[in-house]
C-alpha cells in the first residue's frame, strides 16, 4: 500500500510563529545553477484497504463490531479489541481509518499493544481520504465576530478595529487553562535558573490553512537590533565569565541578574505606547547566532530608555547588531495573520488573512504526542495525517516499529522521537514543526551494539519555526542508525546533527537551510576525539544561508576526530563546504566543492591552538567531558579493537611534536577532492595539519573550468565528463551517483 505524500509548499521561512520573514532571498548573484536530476521520486495513489481485521470512521459507533458496513466511532475501541486478538498463526492485524478528523487525546500503545514477528499490527487509513488525528481543536469561522469590548478597541490601532475579529473561548469548549500559558521558548533560554512557575510546555499555537500564525509582534516582520554604541547599561550573570571562560558558579546560580539594556528611541517611543508589558515577551540572538532565548520583560523605562529582561542571556551580549523582537502584545496586532489570546478573559483576537472565508483554522492544544507508544514491538503506522500537539507528534519507545507514508504537521515539538533498535521511519512528510524532525536513537556505546534505526526517504521542510537552533530535520544518537534518501530544506539552522558511533548519514538532498545563523553546518557534529566511525556520504548540498548569512558545508566543529566523508556534492556554500575543525583521523576524499565563496576547505589546528581542549583551565565543563570520555574509550577494550587509531592518542600533554599528542590535527587524510571556486585555492590548511596529516592530492580549478569537468553546469548537470581533466589530475577519483541523491 502506497500513499501520495503530499508536498505543502509556502515561501521561505515566510511565516511562523514569530512572524519572520523569509531569509533566502534575495540570492547571491554569483551563485551557479542548483543540481538538477537527483532523486527520482514519484507519488503513488492511495489504495483502499478491503480485508482489514477492524474498520473505524468518525461517523461509526463503539458498539458495532467494526465491519467495514458497522465501522467503530474511536481508536480507543480498536485497540482495546485489538488486546483481545490472538496472535498465533497469523500474518498480520490491520486496523483501517477512515477519512476525517478525529479529535483526540494521547493515544497510548504499550506493550499488550505489540505485534509479533509474524504479526506487526498495523494502524493505517482505509484509503478514502485523510485520516487525521488532530490534538487539537478545529474552528469553524462562523465562531468569529466583531470586537465590541470598547476597551479592548481602544488599544488597538484606528486602521485595524474594524478588521480584527474575536473569538471566545467557550465557543469552543475551552479555556485559556486548556491553551497553556507563556513559557519561555528559544533552545538557549535560561527560565529553569529562575524560582517560581518558569518552565512548562508550549503554549497554544494558531495554524491557518497549515500554516502557523505568528503571535502579536514587533515589528510585524524582521528584526530589531541592540548596537554596540552603548546598548548594555549594566552586565548580568551568565554562564561565561569571559570569552570561551565557564564562569565557575553557574551550576549553582539562581536567579541571574540580567543585563540592563538602553534602548533606541524610536523603539522607546513604540513600548511607552502599550498599555501594559504583563506579558510581552522578547525573542533574541543577544549572545551568538546559534543561541536563541526569549524571556520577559521585567521592567521598562521610558524616561531613560532602559529594559532589563526578567531572564538572562545564557551566554551574555556578545555581539553586535544583535537581532530581538517583541512578541505577544495586543497593541501590535497590526498584520494579517497576527493574533493574540487574553488569558483573563478567555478571548481569542485574530487579524484574519486575505481569503479568510475559505480557510481552515485549528488550535494545537495537547501537550503529549498524539501517538505515544511505551515499549511496544512490531506495530506499524502509516498513512496518517497526524498534528495539532504543542508537544511532539509521535513518541515511540521500542522495537521493530514502523513509521511510513504519513503526513505529521503543525506540532509545537518534534514530529518523530524514536528510542530502540531496528525502527524505521521511512516516506513520511513533515512540516511546520516548531522544534525539530526526526530523533532516532539506539544502540550501546559501551558495547557498540547497533541500533540499526532508520530514517529513510522522507520530505522535511519548514521547521523549527519556534525554537530556531539546534533542531534538525534528523538526529541520530546511540551506534549504527542511518539517515537516508531524505529532503530537507527551509530551516533557521542545521539540517541533520549526531553523536555517537558508527552512523552512515547518505544518499541525503539538502538545501535552502542554515538560513539564520553563520556558525552553523547543513550537516553537523562535534566536540568528540571517540565518535569514530560515522560515515557522510553521497550528500548532495546546495544554496545554504540567508540573505546576510554565510554557513558552512558538513561542519565537524571542535576536535571532532574519526570521521569518513566521501562523494558528497557541495554547491553554492558561501563559508566553508568542508569545515573540519582540528579533529584526528579523519577521512575526507572524492568530493566535489562547487561555487564557495569564502573557502572550499578549512581544516585548522584548534584543538592544539586553544588552551581549553588540553584541560589547562579545568572550568571548561566541555573539555573535561571530552577528556573523560576518551580515556574511558582508551581502556575499553570493545573500542580498542574497534577503532584501533585511538591507540594512537598519548596522554603525555607535554609531548606537543608527537602526532600521538592528543590536539594534533594528525592521522587524517584529505585528498582526491574536487573543488571549483573563485579563486582556484584550496582553502586554509593550518600548519599542523599539513606537517601530522596528509593533504594532497586534490584537483583546484577556478570557475572557467566548469564546462570542462561538468557535462551541463549551465543547467544544474554536474555529471562529471568522461573526458574530464579531473581524473589525470586525481586518479583514482570514483564519480558520484547522482541519480541516487534524494528520495526515490
Amino acid at each position: 500500500m502506497k500513499k501520495a505524500v503530499r508536498l505543502f509548499i509556502i515561501p521561505l521561512l515566510s511565516i511562523c510563529l514569530t512572524g519572520g520573514t523569509s531569509q533566502a532571498q534575495d540570492r547571491d548573484p554569483d551563485r551557479v545553477p542548483a543540481p538538477r536530476g537527483l532523486g527520482s521520486y514519484t507519488e503513488k495513489p492511495l489504495a483502499l484497504i478491503t480485508d482489514a481485521d477492524l474498520y473505524v470512521s468518525p461517523n461509526g459507533d463503539d458498539r458495532n463490531d467494526g465491519s467495514l458496513s458497522r465501522p467503530l466511532r474511536t481508536i480507543e475501541k480498536a485497540r482495546s479489541l485489538v488486546r483481545g486478538m490472538d496472535r498465533t498463526g497469523r500474518k498480520g492485524i490491520t486496523v483501517a481509518l477512515m477519512a476525517g478528523e478525529y479529535r483526540v487525546k494521547p493515544i497510548i500503545f504499550t506493550k499488550e499493544d505489540s505485534g509479533t514477528e509474524e504479526c506487526p499490527v498495523t494502524w493505517c487509513a482505509y484509503g478514502d481520504g485523510e485520516a487525521i488525528l488532530n490534538g487539537g481543536v478545529s474552528i469553524d469561522l462562523s465562531s468569529f465576530s466583531a470586537i465590541k469590548d470598547r476597551k479592548i478597541l481602544s488599544r488597538l490601532q484606528k486602521d485595524v478595529r474594524k478588521k480584527v475579529l474575536c473569538l471566545p473561548l467557550k465557543k469552543l469548549g475551552i479555556s485559556s487553562d486548556d491553551c497553556g500559558r507563556m513559557y519561555a521558548i528559544g533552545t538557549y533560554n535560561t527560565a529553569a535558573k529562575y524560582t517560581g512557575d518558569t518552565t512548562g510546555p508550549l503554549f497554544c499555537e494558531l495554524f491557518i490553512n497549515d500554516i502557523r500564525m505568528p503571535l502579536a509582534r514587533y515589528p510585524d516582520t524582521g528584526w530589531l537590533y541592540l548596537e554596540d554604541n552603548g546598548c548594555i547599561v549594566r552586565d548580568g550573570i551568565h554562564c561565561l565569565s569571559g570569552p570561551s571562560i565557564s564562569n565557575p558558579d553557574w551550576e549553582n546560580v539562581i536567579n541571574p541578574e540580567s543585563e540592563v539594556y538602553r534602548l533606541p528611541e524610536d523603539v522607546v517611543g513604540r513600548i511607552d505606547g502599550w498599555k501594559t508589558l504583563d506579558d510581552v515577551w522578547v525573542f533574541n540572538y543577544f549572545s551568538v547566532d546559534w543561541a536563541d532565548a526569549s524571556s520577559p520583560i521585567k521592567y521598562f523605562n521610558a524616561d531613560s530608555g532602559e529594559m532589563q529582561l526578567a531572564y538572562t542571556s545564557f551566554y551574555g551580549q556578545r555581539i553586535s547588531h544583535s537581532p530581538y523582537y517583541f512578541y505577544n502584545c495586543l497593541e501590535e496586532l497590526t498584520s494579517p495573520g497576527e493574533w493574540y489570546l487574553d488569558r483573563t478573559a478567555d478571548v481569542l483576537y485574530l487579524y484574519p488573512l486575505e481569503g479568510f472565508g475559505q480557510a481552515s483554522i485549528d488550535l494545537s492544544l495537547s501537550t503529549e504526542p498524539v501517538i505515544s507508544v511505551e515499549n511496544a514491538d512490531h506495530l506499524v503506522f502509516s498513512n496518517l495525517t497526524i498534528k495539532g500537539s504543542r508537544g511532539d507528534a509521535v513518541s515511540v519507545k521500542g522495537s521493530h516499529n514502523t513509521l511510513s507514508h504519513c503526513l505529521i504537521k503543525c506540532v509545537g515539538g518534534n514530529a518523530t522521537i524514536l528510542s530502540g533498535n531496528d525502527n524505521l521511519v521511512s516516506e513520511n512528510e513533515i512540516t511546520h514543526t516548531g522544534k525539530g524532525g526526526i530523533i532516532a536513537e539506539g544502540g550501546d556505546t559501551e558495547t557498540l551494539r547497533p541500533g540499526r534505526n532508520v530514517v529513510d526517504n522522507n520530505l522535511i521542510h519548514d521547521w523549527a519555526e519556534v525554537y530556531y537552533t539546534y533542531q534538525p530535520g534528523v538526529t541520530l544518537r546511540g551506534v549504527g542508525n542511518v539517515c537516508s534518501h531524505n529532503e530537507m530544506f527551509n530551516t533557521p539552522h542545521e539540517a541533520i546533527t549526531y553523536s555517537g558511533n558508527n552512523h552512515i548519514i547518505e544518499y541525503n538532498l539538502i538545501h535552502d537551510v542554515c538560513l539564520l545563523s553563520h556558525d552553523a553546518g547543513a550537516i553537523y557534529s562535534g566536540a568528540s576525539w571517540v565518535m569514530y566511525g560515522n560515515v557522510i556520504r553521497y550528500n548532495c548540498i546546495y544554496d545554504v544561508g540567508g540573505k546576510g548569512y554565510k554557513p558552512n558545508g558538513i561542519y565537524m566543529d571542535d576536535a571532532l576526530s574519526g570521521q569518513t566523508i566521501y562523494g558528497n556534492l557541495l554547491v553554492n556554500v558561501p563559508m566553508r563546504a568542508l569545515h573540519l575543525g582540528g579533529g584526528r583521523d579523519l577521512d575526507v576524499y572524492d568530493n566535489i566543492i562547487v561555487n564557495t565563496n569564502d573557502t572550499a576547505i578549512q581544516y585548522d589546528q584548534r584543538g592544539f591552538d586553544i588552551g581549553w581542549f588540553t584541560l589547562t583551565d579545568e572550568s571548561n565543563r566541555v573539555a573535561i567531558s571530552m577528556t573523560k570520555a576518551l580515556l574511558a574509550s582508551l581502556h575499553n577494550e570493545v573500542w580498542r579493537k574497534a577503532f584501533p587509531q585511538i591507540q594512537r592518542i598519548g596522554e603525555d600533554f607535554d609531548a606537543k611534536e608527537d602526532p600521538g599528542y592528543l590536539t594534533n590535527p594528525a592521522y587524517s587524510r584529505v585528498t582526491r577532492n574536487l573543488i571549483i571556486n573563485q579563486d582556484g585555492n584550496i582553502g586554509r590548511i593550518d600548519e599542523r595539519v599539513r606537517r601530522f596529516s596528509d593533504v594532497s592530492g586534490n584537483a583546484v580549478y577556478k570557475m572557467d573550468m566548469m564546462k570542462k569537468v561538468f557535462v551541463d553546469p549551465d543547467n544544474g548537470n554536474y555529471t562529471l565528463r568522461k573526458d574530464a581533466p579531473l581524473f589525470k589530475d586525481c586518479p583514482g577519483f570514483e564519480p558520484l551517483p547522482l541519480d541516487r541523491i534524494g528520495r526515490y
